[in-house]
């Protein structure tokens, strides 16, 4: 059973979003991206130093050859943003799949009955990661605690405004009242 996942990639030279229908695949040990995908959104590449072979599950040489390019993106589900190296590799029927490592990495909780993900289990070392949820989160709790020392404390005492109370307010034309 697989997840596809509606995710957003903006490209760190030219900011430039693309949608990308993302496949969840604890099988592939890296996160790669379609060669025809980026060629067609026009994504830059940059060249890796040494070439990665790919075999395929009997061992044999993958037909679409080595690795030898990876594009630099930030990576958008819901509230999860991350910047990462996807590997650009012929994946024919996917564009962009998330492999292992990176489900390990974040360790997302995942609802197979209804093929829904949560970001809510990132660790810390991923910064920038889930900031928004874990804003939330921090918001809700001081909103809480507010909240638990209202209804603990004792009720507020009603004062009214009265005349007598009101200080003068400094105006222009006071000024040249009294300077006349």
């Amino acid at each position: 059973m697989s997840i596809i996942l509606p995710i957003e990639v903006s490209t760190t030279d030219t900011s430039e979003m693309h949608s990308v229908k993302t496949l969840l695949d604890s099988g592939a040990m890296g996160s790669f991206i379609d060669k025809d995908f980026v060629h067609t959104k026009g994504i830059t590449t940059q060249s890796i130093s040494r070439p990665i072979p790919v075999y395929n599950v009997n061992g044999s040489s993958n037909e679409a050859g080595q690795i030898s390019k990876v594009v630099d993106v930030v990576l958008h589900y819901k509230t999860h943003s991350e910047r990462m190296l996807l590997t650009v590799s012929s994946l024919r029927k996917q564009n962009m799949i998330l492999g292992y490592t990176w489900l390990k990495n974040h360790n997302p909780e995942v609802n197979w009955q209804t093929r829904e993900v949560q970001m809510n289990r990132c660790p810390p070392r991923y910064e920038g990661c889930c900031v928004i949820q874990k804003e939330q989160a921090s918001r809700k709790r001081m909103e809480t605690r507010a909240l638990n020392v209202c209804r603990s404390g004792p009720l507020p005492e009603h004062a009214e405004d009265s005349e007598e109370d009101e200080t003068p307010v400094w105006t222009q034309e006071a000024e040249y009242e009294q300077g006349d």
